[in-house]
């Protein structure tokens, strides 16, 4: 790992290049369970864990790259280049979205999170 870097380090300086287009960032998907609907994971709200979450080249969710699962945090992360990428959770019976099911990111060097708020349906109050 550290000749890698020695080398990639040697690399940037000789040509010239910004060492910053060597480096990759991540993608965070966060899935919790949104008991208010509000699309936000307020305190109280839980962190759901072994979820399918798609990262897709592009936007739209169609091109997939790569799928993983939520950890125990709620969270599913990709490392990524710089680009445009989207990022889907999958539907899952018996839950409503509470959020857009498929997001759509640009990397430009930062890390960024997307958050998937999911209400069980079985806890609606049917009036």
């Amino acid at each position: 790992m550290r000749a890698g870097l020695a080398l990639m380090v040697l690399v940037s300086l000789f040509f010239g290049l910004s060492f910053e287009a060597f480096s990759q960032t991540t993608i965070t998907a966060h899935k919790f369970k949104d008991d208010d609907r509000d699309g936000f994971q307020d305190a109280g709200e839980d962190s759901l864990s072994n979820w399918p979450i798609g990262l897709f080249s592009g936007p739209g969710c169609s091109n997939l790259l790569a799928e993983s699962h939520t950890d125990v945090d709620g969270d599913a992360v990709f490392e990524v280049d710089a680009g445009s990428y989207s990022v889907g959770e999958r539907f899952r019976p018996g839950w409503e979205a509470t959020t857009d099911r498929c997001q759509e990111v640009d990397i430009d060097g930062d890390s960024v999170t997307v958050s998937f708020g999911n209400f069980w349906i079985e806890d609606k109050e049917w009036r």
